[in-house]
């Protein structure tokens, strides 16, 4: 009996130095599994966002004009002074000349009242008469002046190049032009004749002066007005151009042959050497991002591609999006290049450390 009991003691013993021996040697066997560091608590933040060019425009053109040619095509991307448009702007041209026509003639108006002015002073009638005389000559001036505009006017309204209510004002200038030099005619003559009433007439034409000055004025400021609208760094004579290095074109709402719509924009462009990322954070890790921290950004269209950026804007408000709560950021980017464009999806990874 005593040796049947050693016997299955020494058995048990057997078995379980084996099974010892076993274990150990699985584990020796197995690789050795990497320790989780949780020590220092989370290291990054994943957000999700979309690059965005920080810097774009809407483009108007805010002067009569008919579109002969679109250059681009949607999202094409432009240089500084690649062309985009190209303007048929003859009837805006007209508008400008009419309008330099008529500071001609207004200056020509205020000089014939200054010589008046300088004739009545001299309180005779024989200055009178030498002052119609010049008025005289004055008018015919204008009248050739005005008659020329008038054919030049009568052309271009024949070709459909400007309005009927720009060629009916040409014509009329032309005829008060002749109606004027028929008055000073008869003045003329009855001057030849007649006392005149030099003090009455000094105050008139004294009068008569100051409106004119203040026509004048008018009309500059109308011109200069006209001109600013040309003075713009994407137009260069009939052209619209970019005025930028490198950008892309979008939202170009015109086609050939379309009517400019001064109240419309006429396409946007977006500067592409200024792109930014907008992502949100989910609220519960917002606490942990701070302005100036670094941020990895990984593009959805190619994964194996990293940029660098920094936080740079964080809301001050959350918003309600996709069922849950978020906080709005910006990030710049500080290594752009001509793969990442406006709009690709992004993945974000901002450094919390």
């Amino acid at each position: 009996m005593m040796k049947a009991s050693k016997k299955l003691i020494l058995a048990i013993i057997s078995i379980c130095l084996l099974i010892t021996a076993a274990g150990c040697s699985t584990r020796e066997d197995e690789p050795a599994t990497a320790e989780v560091d949780l020590s220092g608590g989370l290291k990054e933040v994943e957000a999700f966002g979309l690059v965005k060019a920080e810097e774009s425009r809407d483009i108007i053109i805010d002067f009569p004009a008919i579109v002969s040619e679109v250059l681009v095509k949607e999202g094409q991307h432009v240089s500084m002074h690649d062309p985009i448009l190209t303007l048929d702007s003859a009837q805006y041209e007209s508008q400008l000349s009419n309008k330099k026509s008529e500071l001609n003639i207004a200056k020509l108006e205020h000089q014939k009242v200054i010589n008046s002015l300088e004739e009545l002073s001299l309180g005779n009638n024989e200055s009178e008469i030498s002052k119609l005389k010049n008025e005289l000559a004055l008018l015919i001036k204008i009248k050739e002046h005005a008659a020329d505009q008038f054919n030049s006017n009568e052309k271009l309204y024949n070709e459909g190049a400007i309005s009927k209510e720009a060629y009916d004002l040409s014509k009329q200038n032309m005829e008060e032009a002749i109606n004027n030099a028929e008055n000073i005619q008869y003045e003329l003559q009855q001057a030849e004749s007649n006392t005149m009433q030099f003090t009455l007439k000094l105050e008139s034409e004294k009068n008569q002066s100051e409106i004119q000055s203040e026509l004048i004025s008018q009309i500059e400021n109308n011109l200069a007005d006209l001109e600013r609208k040309l003075n713009k760094s994407y137009i260069i004579g009939t052209q619209i151009i970019s005025d930028c290095e490198n950008a892309a074109i979008y939202n170009i709402a015109y086609t050939s042959g379309d009517i400019i719509d001064t109240d419309k924009k006429a396409f946007s462009i977006a500067n592409l050497d200024k792109l930014i990322v907008e992502a949100d954070v989910v609220e519960e890790f917002i606490k942990d991002v701070r302005e100036g921290a670094s941020v990895r950004i990984v593009p959805v269209a190619d994964r194996t591609k990293e940029y660098k950026g920094i936080v740079s804007y964080i809301s001050q408000m959350a918003f309600s999006k996709n069922g849950e709560t978020v906080v709005p950021i910006k990030i710049s980017i500080e290594d752009t290049d001509s793969f990442l464009l406006p709009n690709y999806n992004v993945d974000v990874f901002i450094n919390v450390e």
